[in-house]
């Protein structure tokens, strides 16, 4: 079954799944968790499924790694294009502990787990089409 947003409340959540696929179709974009997705209304049951973000503006897409632990004080990262991050990062864990929705925008902030690093991570991720949820 597919359900698309149109900016009211979402059909699915998102928050602390662990996003560990990202394909890439095109301009679109398909964002795969180990363990599908939890309704947002009652009985609140998890599911599986992924969610398809259509015609991705690439020029306006980043994903910011911070080092650290995710405590007060200095901090170093990297800010980097979602495509560069797509094609360096093949193996991560995501964990997500906040999404937002916005005007062709969607912004996911969590833990990330890669190449024996740790960071905190926020993607934003821009478009012209729809977000899709797809429950299997």
């Amino acid at each position: 079954m597919k359900n698309t947003y149109k900016f009211n409340e979402p059909p699915f959540g998102l928050h602390d799944m662990n996003l560990n696929k990202i394909k890439v179709d095109g301009n679109d974009l398909c964002l795969m968790t180990q363990s599908g997705m939890v309704k947002t209304s009652p009985p609140y049951s998890q599911i599986d499924g992924y969610i398809e973000v259509k015609n991705i503006d690439w020029d306006f897409c980043y994903v910011y790694l911070l080092d650290g632990n995710g405590n007060i004080g200095p901090f170093s990262g990297k800010k980097m294009y979602l495509k560069d991050f797509i094609g360096s990062y093949k193996v991560f864990g995501f964990s997500i502990y906040d999404i937002t929705y916005g005007y062709n925008r969607l912004k996911l902030d969590g833990y990330l787990t890669a190449n024996k690093c740790f960071y905190e991570c926020f993607m934003e991720i821009y478009h012209a089409g729809d977000i899709i949820f797809v429950s299997e």
